[in-house]
C-alpha cells in the first residue's frame, strides 16, 4: 500500500443517474454506448463517472465498480460456477485491478515488468471474456474471487461495508 493514511469517507450516495451509468460501466459498455443508450453526451457520461469516483473516494472505472458493489450501491452480480479454479496469479491480478492500482503499481507489487502486468490482465480478461477492466471486476464478483473483504483501495480510501445486510 502507499504511504498515504487510509481514510474512510462518509457514505455519499450516488444519484440515480450516476447509478444507471455505473451499472452500464460494470456491464462493460463503452462511454459512447452508454451515451447513446441514455440519450446524453459522452462528455456527460465521463463527468458523471468522474463524480462517482470522487464520491466513492476511488480512482478509475474498475475501482468505481468495485466500490459500488462493496458499498451496496449497485446490486451484486449473480454468482456463477467457474469451469476451473483460478490461479493465485490471476486472483492477484483481479484484486489489483479492483482496488484501482495503475499498471505500474501492479508491476511493482508483483515484481514484474509493466508489460507483464498488462499481459496478465489481458489474459485474465480473455479467459473470462470481459469487455474491459470494469467488466472484469463485475465478473470477479460473479466468480466469487472478489467480495466485500477487499476494502482498502489504492487511493488510500477504505470502503465502508453497509451493516444493514
Amino acid at each position: 500500500m502507499s504511504a498515504r493514511p487510509a481514510r474512510v469517507p462518509a457514505p455519499i450516495p450516488l444519484t440515480p443517474a450516476q447509478l444507471r451509468i455505473a451499472q452500464r460501466v460494470a456491464d462493460g459498455e463503452s462511454t459512447d454506448s452508454i451515451a447513446a443508450r441514455l440519450s446524453i453526451t459522452a462528455g456527460t457520461v465521463s463527468v458523471q463517472i468522474q463524480h462517482c469516483g470522487q464520491k466513492l473516494g476511488v480512482s478509475g472505472r474498475a475501482a468505481g465498480v468495485h466500490a459500488c458493489f462493496v458499498t451496496g450501491q449497485l446490486p451484486r452480480p449473480e454468482k456463477v460456477a467457474s469451469p476451473e479454479a483460478f490461479s493465485e496469479t490471476e486472483i492477484e491480478a483481479w484484486r489489483l485491478v479492483a482496488i484501482g492500482t495503475t499498471s505500474q503499481e501492479f508491476a511493482e507489487r508483483a515484481r514484474i515488468s509493466r508489460d507483464s502486468a498488462l499481459g496478465r490482465v489481458r489474459a485474465l480478461r480473455k479467459r473470462v471474456q470481459a469487455e474491459n477492466d470494469p467488466h472484469l471486476v463485475k465478473l470477479g464478483w460473479s466468480h466469487e474471487v472478489l467480495d466485500e473483504s477487499l476494502t482498502e483501495m489504492a487511493s488510500g480510501t477504505v470502503l465502508r461495508v453497509p451493516t444493514h445486510r
